[in-house]
């Protein structure tokens, strides 16, 4: 359940740090027993992965049984959904064990075959069945067990993509990839292993689950989080932010329910996204409980929680009474009135609050 209900459209990021994040809502998404499901599909039944679309302002998830891709809302309600077709898989689909899923725009969005390193890039039709023939098809890799690539980030800053590999070895590499030639600079049907951007082992975490490259952030351009990278462990429980040659920047600790009788791995969150206003989203196979209900985990920074900075005092008006409010929190170290979101209360936030109270509100 979400405890507040709008961020404001100021609120542009301006830098991520994972260590004043909390979970603000944990909703159900949609799965076969709990909601009707097209001939054929699972919907987000076994969720492990998921992107954030921009232009439609919703979620897209896709699932490891290579049934789906659904789109969602930001509260996990479903929208719609596109059919992934049978086929000769030893799953008896079309697309092999579905890991991840990333927007490229224009109704665009690649999906990544763990087990046979394929990334495939198609157009999202709702009501629809795709199949391979309406997809380009790119190998990264010789076949493999369950440990090959788990997730995949568009990266704008390259131009390309980042992708992980589970384990054995893991792996963090970035390539860019020609669709229409079925090429890649980083990665072949014979690599075994791509050329990786640093060290994984520098990371300290047992298995590599998703990736989200910052840059897909564009009000974080000119800040050093905009080449760095969040990586989600699903066997370690936490989300990393990190840069380009490993160092690691931050760290969000996934929390456990007294209600859920799964360990935090054993709930198996297996993909991330963010949208434009900062809120990290994460899917698991079971944050429900049980493996036939995965759920959408929503973070937020701490302004999130704060609400409308130019109405400190949230009284549905902009006026002297709030600066009152701001400058008792501020004397006080409150963390809202960490207004600039530097992690520090300073003269810095003062020109931030005056600055938005002298625009006379919020949108």
């Amino acid at each position: 359940m979400l405890v507040c209900g709008v961020w404001p459209a100021w609120a542009q990021v301006g830098s991520v740090d994972l260590s004043r994040y909390v979970r603000i809502g944990r909703y159900n998404l949609p799965a076969p027993g709990q909601t009707p499901a097209p001939v054929g599909s699972l919907l987000a039944e076994e969720a492990s992965g998921v992107t954030y679309n921009r232009d439609t302002g919703t979620l897209f998830v896709v699932g490891d049984r290579g049934t789906s891709v659904v789109q969602v809302t930001k509260t996990g309600a479903l929208i719609d959904s596109m059919t992934l077709a049978a086929g000769s898989s030893p799953q008896g689909t079309a697309f092999y064990d579905v890991e991840g899923i990333t927007w490229i725009g224009n109704g665009q969005f690649v999906i990544v075959e763990e087990r046979y390193r394929i990334a495939n890039r198609f157009v999202y039709t709702a009501g629809t069945t795709l199949g391979l023939a309406g997809a380009q098809r790119v190998t990264l890799g010789t076949s493999t067990g369950n440990s090959g690539l788990e997730g995949v980030a568009h990266d704008p800053l390259t131009g390309g993509f980042i992708f992980v590999k589970e384990k054995s070895p893991q792996g963090v590499f970035q390539t860019t990839i020609n669709f229409a030639n079925g090429t890649a600079s980083n990665g072949s049907p014979t690599t075994a292993n791509s050329v990786n951007l640093f060290s994984p082992a520098l990371l300290g975490v047992t298995d590599l689950a998703d990736v989200y490259a910052l840059s897909a952030l564009p009000s974080l351009a000119g800040h050093p989080d905009y080449s760095r990278l969040l990586i989600l462990s699903q066997e370690s429980g936490r989300v990393l932010k990190v840069d380009r040659s490993g160092n690691i920047h931050g760290v969000l600790v996934l929390p456990r329910d007294p209600d859920n009788p799964l360990s935090i791995e054993e709930q198996h969150h297996e993909g991330l996204t963010m949208d434009d206003d900062g809120l990290l989203y994460i899917v698991s196979e079971a944050g429900g409980g049980a493996e036939e209900i995965p759920q959408l985990w929503v973070f937020a920074p701490p302004r999130y929680l704060c609400g409308c900075a130019a109405d400190f005092n949230a009284d549905g008006g902009v006026d002297g009474a709030d600066v009152d409010a701001f400058f008792a929190s501020w004397e006080a170290a409150r963390s809202c009135a960490d207004v600039n979101e530097d992690g520090g209360i300073d003269g810095a936030d003062v020109d931030a609050f005056f600055s938005r109270w002298e625009a006379g509100g919020c949108e």
